[in-house]
């Protein structure tokens, strides 16, 4: 049923000419399922050298496609954060965004649970986590699946939140209210984290607003890589 809000899902990306196509193909199949008045993508190139730009421009005739056309690489960081100024500035006050990596590992279609876990909910945040019970993780690197099981340890000693567990997947849904939260908990010079460690500062910064959290589970395929 479609609802009085758009989904805007965001997409950094570095050289992902191949698994950006398979995403695209995921998302169309997803918006067949009407989740929304508009289903709408930010493609974030940092500075591919291969065709990514070239091949997302492709599904232009069947979604509503941005793309930030970023020269040189940035890091994740820096697209996070473009992303998420973008949406603050086009979208409207029920909007939801959703961050997912561009590698085809996240599942576009586990939005559809995110949406349900906040129905009628405003000023949240909802993180896919390999920790809930009902999550499926298949084929990670062992050298990756150790780093995030000692990050889960840490950060949740140090920064237990309540509602979070997973504190560094980077699939998770803002909606506009904790969008606007962070903004106006950063300063003016406010520069971002440039890694992968942007994941754990929005939390860190999120934590201290009134913003809720929640957790769905993941069903995470690094084969699909």
């Amino acid at each position: 049923m479609i609802k009085n809000y758009s989904v805007w899902i965001g997409l950094p990306a570095f050289n992902e000419e191949d698994a950006i196509k398979d995403v695209l193909e995921s998302i169309k199949k997803l918006q067949k399922e009407k989740i929304a008045e508009k289903l709408n993508i930010i493609v974030f190139n940092d500075g591919s050298k291969d065709n990514t730009v070239k091949n997302a421009k492709q599904f232009k005739n069947d979604l509503n496609i941005n793309i930030i056309d970023k020269k040189e690489n940035c890091g994740l960081g820096y697209g996070i954060f473009s992303i998420i100024k973008f949406f603050k500035k086009n979208s409207g006050i029920n909007d939801k965004l959703i961050l997912m990596d561009c590698d085809n590992t996240h599942d576009p279609f586990q939005i559809l649970n995110m949406l349900n876990i906040t129905k009628n909910k405003r000023n949240f945040v909802v993180i896919a986590s390999r920790y809930q019970k009902e999550s499926v993780v298949n084929n990670v690197p062992f050298f990756r699946k150790i780093l995030s099981d000692v990050a889960y340890l840490v950060f949740n000693l140090i920064y237990k939140t309540n509602g979070v567990r997973d504190f560094t997947c980077g699939f998770r849904m803002y909606d506009k209210s904790a969008i606007n939260n962070f903004f106006k908990s950063i300063k003016k010079k406010y520069k971002p984290s440039m890694g992968f460690e942007m994941q754990l500062e929005l939390l860190l910064i999120l934590r201290k607003t009134d913003t809720k959290f929640f957790e769905s589970p993941i069903n995470l395929d690094y084969q699909k890589k």
